[in-house]
């Protein structure tokens, strides 16, 4: 199973949980991230061997890029663009390579949802490089919009955050929308790899299929919850392998 957590967003523990993980979205200048910030994360990748993606968002970080932006699509389009861009470059002068792209909050949430955005995403993709893929919420609108236009991918899950009825993540601004404790987090995987199933805060269980599992790297946690999940995997004989 792939691994994957969100870093360079200025959080003191990335080389911990890169050494756990194994792909790593990068934040690249939207909600967080700066030149020397992506070119140090790209290092600790190649140093731990781990799959590098690009974490772009709305140009938002007051908002740390969690908070829904009314922005021109073009406008938005050229910025997105210009984000995974910079990273790709700086990779590139690192001897390093881009493998997929995986939007960052509340672009993430809008694009999963919302068929124009999901489009957006798809477009900016293709144009930057078509063998590049795309990571989204599985069972997400973005998913059908992706596999359409030749774009592979990467279905995704959480560990430690909690899921409505209707597949959406819980609301951050509502108390049960990140999960801390590091059992109730390996439960949630656990059931998710054995069965396919993640139990909603409503109480009822939704197919998930994935490819990859988040862990978000500005949970103050992540670290603890990573190795013992890490841990957990490791007794069951569960490999921690890169999707791509």
């Amino acid at each position: 199973m792939d691994i994957n957590a969100d870093l360079g967003e200025g959080f003191l523990f990335d080389e911990e949980l890169m050494q756990k993980i194994s792909s790593c979205n990068i934040a690249c200048g939207g909600h967080a991230g700066t030149e020397n910030s992506m070119r140090a994360t790209i290092r600790l990748a190649k140093k731990y061997g781990v799959t590098i993606g690009a974490h772009p968002s709305y140009p938002d970080p007051e908002h740390f890029g969690r908070k829904e932006m009314e922005i021109a699509p073009e406008l938005l389009k050229n910025n997105i663009q210009h984000q995974i861009l910079t990273l790709i470059n700086i990779a590139r002068e690192e001897g390093a390579v881009v493998r997929y792209v995986k939007p960052h909050g509340a672009l993430y949430n809008k694009a999963a949802v919302d068929e124009f955005t999901a489009n957006l995403l798809v477009d900016v993709v293709k144009n930057i490089e078509p063998s590049v893929a795309l990571m989204g919420l599985s069972g997400s609108v973005l998913e059908p919009i992706a596999k359409k236009n030749y774009v592979l991918f990467l279905k995704e899950s959480f560990a430690d955050r909690r899921y409505n009825s209707d597949g959406s993540l819980v609301n951050r601004s509502e108390e049960l929308a990140v999960i801390h404790d590091k059992k109730e987090v390996w439960q949630q995987i656990e059931k998710l790899l054995t069965t396919k199933e993640i139990i909603s805060v409503q109480g009822e269980p939704l197919v998930v299929n994935v490819d990859s599992i988040c862990f978000h790297g500005d949970t103050p946690e992540a670290v603890d919850l990573v190795s013992y999940v890490c841990q957990q995997l490791k007794e069951n004989n569960i490999e921690i392998k890169n999707a791509i």
